[in-house]
């Protein structure tokens, strides 16, 4: 299936959000002289060493900056194809071809491929995509251009931003995309998008930037999507969570939304925003359960026409600049929020370097469970896990939701239910449980005496046990 979903927007309707890996488009025009002298570059000392920029190739007018901008980022960019279950009506009497004129027949839970694009901005492989691209996905898989292919995993996403970052699972290191500023757009400056529309990967369009600070209203989102890049590069269904760029090959945006009763009319969200929620995103509490006083910022400022400044500061200052994270070097926030999340658990202390010379250790700290797992494993005696499409798709589980049972303490409430390790808790008494919120809200309701039925899923089938008070 390729993502592609029907959306409301704001004064217009019929949209679709849709992935998309990438977008540049070509300069607008022919050129219109050229000169054999080389076009006048930036001050070294202005130019970060590692900054690769697109040139007029004299000798060759196919080998335009478009081609090259493509050549350079195509390592970087990646198909994603994200399991999920979804729900199928199946026909008892076979699927003939009146089939479809007929609702009727049991529902199932069936596997689909759902296919988007994303790019690479961390050289240890993290992802960045739309959320709609793998929400919900029990497996997740990133190809790159030249085939290779890696399992990965969400590290952080948020639908009201339809955002999310991956890993990919592997050591190796991988070819990243510079992050550029959509802060300061020009209606009409070229746009390039490549990226893996209806499967075919690696697929290239160019347009323009047609409008700045667009709006779109998605049907599952209470909150629109606001300031967000129009263009009209080809966008189609699968090329969802792919990078919009600019003429020096720089992410201005991710694709992520079309009109779908119109011709070339996209939209993207705004890179800076991405810069801006990458703290939350890749934060080590909601990771990996650790906590630290250290909250990360970025400065970034532009030397016309392309050449981007990034500074790494404490979140809420100005300085001195954050050189480095436990030894690792940290350019730019995605590199410092990679350092953050690499910190082990048994660490006492996180060591900063700064620029101006001083270095501080900042303690670390495992966060305790939520209250509701802890009131839980006190009342009940149980150790609960939210469960997830990832967990169910570990676990070899059908149920997405509820309380997966990781513990029982021996001669407790869940003890005496007949709970096993393994149970996925999916209702309590007549309400159904699907979050660890659900619970929460149940847990002070429970009686001081009395019995509660609970009802569990086991080895694909649902059962029930009675939870007796005291």
């Amino acid at each position: 299936m390729f993502l592609c979903r029907r959306l409301l927007v704001a004064a217009v309707a019929n949209v679709f959000a849709c992935g998309a890996a990438f977008a540049v488009a070509a300069l607008p025009g022919p050129i219109l002289s050229i000169h054999s002298d080389p076009l006048p570059q930036p001050a070294a000392a202005s130019t970060p060493a590692a900054t690769w920029m697109p040139h007029i190739d004299v000798g060759n007018l196919r080998n335009t900056t478009t081609v090259q901008i493509v050549k350079h980022s195509e390592p970087a960019i990646v198909s994603i194809s994200a399991k999920k279950l979804v729900t199928q009506r199946v026909n008892p009497f076979g699927n003939g071809m009146f089939m479809p004129q007929f609702n009727f027949g049991p529902l199932v839970r069936v596997p689909a491929n759902f296919l988007g694009s994303g790019f690479i901005i961390q050289s240890q492989g993290y992802v960045v995509t739309n959320n709609h691209v793998v929400n919900q996905a029990r497996e997740i898989h990133v190809q790159l251009a030249n085939g290779q292919k890696y399992s990965a995993h969400v590290v952080g996403a948020d639908p009201a931003i339809d955002l999310a970052i991956l890993k990919i699972n592997s050591p190796a290191t991988f070819h990243t995309l510079p992050l550029g500023l959509s802060n300061d757009l020009m209606i009409g400056e070229p746009t390039i998008a490549v990226g893996n529309p209806f499967g075919y990967s690696q697929s290239v369009s160019s347009g323009i930037v047609s409008a700045i600070h667009r709006q779109i209203q998605e049907p599952d989102n209470p909150k629109p999507l606001t300031k967000l890049i129009q263009t009209d590069a080809a966008i189609n269904p699968g090329n969802s969570g792919g990078p919009l760029l600019n003429a020096y090959g720089q992410v201005i945006g991710i694709n992520t939304a079309i009109r779908g009763n119109a011709q070339n009319i996209g939209f993207a969200i705004g890179v800076d925003r991405l810069e801006k929620y990458l703290p939350m995103l890749m934060s080590p509490a909601l990771v990996n359960g650790l906590d630290y006083p250290i909250k990360l910022a970025a400065i970034r400022t532009i030397t016309e026409p392309a050449t981007i400044h990034e500074h790494v500061v404490l979140a809420g200052t100005h300085g001195p600049v954050i050189e480095s994270i436990d030894g690792v070097p940290t350019p730019t926030l995605i590199d410092a929020c990679a350092a953050m999340l690499a910190v082990k658990p048994s660490q006492k202390a996180v060591v900063v370097h700064f620029a101006d010379g001083s270095v501080k250790q900042y303690p670390v700290s495992i966060l305790p469970p939520s209250p509701v797992v802890t009131k839980a494993r006190k009342l009940l005696g149980l150790g609960l896990v939210q469960m997830t499409p990832a967990l169910a798709q570990r676990y070899g589980m059908q149920v997405q939701s509820g309380l997966l049972v990781k513990l029982i303490e021996k001669n407790s409430i869940g003890a005496r239910a007949g709970l096993e390790p393994g149970d996925v808790i999916v209702q309590l008494g007549p309400y159904r449980i699907r979050t660890l919120h659900d619970l929460g809200i149940l847990l002070p309701r429970l009686p001081a005496t009395g019995r509660v039925r609970i009802l569990v899923v086991r080895n694909g089938k649902l059962g029930m046990g009675v939870l007796t008070f005291p």
